[in-house]
């Protein structure tokens, strides 16, 4: 009875309103992106014109996929695999550009170059195009620098072979661990020249969404630097708290200057 209430009641229907549109909802968003999509693809000649696509958007990889036995995805499926693009990410990518903004404050150097190479691309910021993304190389290098300081995740390992590192302590075969960074220990900042390589905290498959949530990073942080120039709080430095997704236990205090 209590249920029915609150059905009714004006924060009842807000709540209702809000479950729906949540993933796996079968009223959700995603089922109206699949449906349209779908709809797109029975018009006069478009399935044709999809197919001889050399690179298929995410959702068409979807609807053309086949299982074994030659079946199509069904319902379900397909919802789940577009819940988990549409809906994922948000928070790492939402810690990623939080921390980021935090380092570059903290190298005002490297922020200041990023910047220039941003300007020297996008000029008064009118825009920005995806073919913008792959032009800006230090900028990339420093985001991925900042994600190495400041992983929006926690990766878990077990050693395959025993690891010996340069000042002679070594780990155990079979040792499982989750890779952390004590930025605290940092002895030199970022790097002159970010070298991004393969190590043992590096994972040897691919997320399904990395692409999407790096061009995502780029653009965030060519906007910010864009138009703001940004500075640590000396009185309130953030303290990495490392959890579902990396936050910081006191917040991320910055002070941000409007570029003219």
């Amino acid at each position: 009875m209590c249920h029915h209430i609150v059905d009714v009641t004006p924060l009842g229907r807000v709540y209702s309103i809000e479950l729906s549109a949540l993933p796996g909802n079968h009223c959700s968003g995603t089922d109206q992106v699949i449906k349209k999509r779908k709809v797109h693809l029975l018009e006069d000649g478009e399935l044709d014109n999809v197919r001889r696509k050399r690179h298929l958007d995410f959702l068409d990889i979807l609807l053309f996929a086949r299982k074994k036995n030659g079946s199509i995805l069904p319902c379900k499926d397909l919802r789940a695999e577009v819940d988990t693009f549409m809906f994922e990410s948000h928070d790492t990518t939402a810690s990623g550009i939080s921390w980021i903004l935090y380092a570059l404050a903290a190298h005002p150097e490297h922020q200041q170059r990023c910047r220039k190479e941003i300007q020297s691309l996008l000029g008064d910021g009118a825009s920005i195009i995806l073919g913008h993304l792959d032009q800006m190389p230090y900028t990339t290098m420093c985001i991925k620098e900042a994600l190495r300081l400041y992983p929006p995740v926690r990766v878990g390992r077990e050693l395959s072979k025993p690891i010996t590192f340069p000042d002679g302590r070594s780990l155990p075969r079979g040792l499982n661990f989750t890779t952390l960074t004590n930025v605290g220990t940092l002895q030199e900042p970022m790097a002159d020249q970010v070298h991004v390589s393969q190590s043992i905290s590096e994972p040897l498959w691919n997320c399904i969404g990395k692409q999407f949530a790096m061009n995502k990073l780029k653009v965030a942080m060519a906007l910010n630097l864009l138009h703001f120039e940004g500075a640590l709080d000396p009185s309130r430095v953030s303290i990495s708290l490392p959890g579902i997704v990396l936050e910081s236990r006191n917040g991320i205090h910055l002070r941000l200057k409007k570029l003219l």
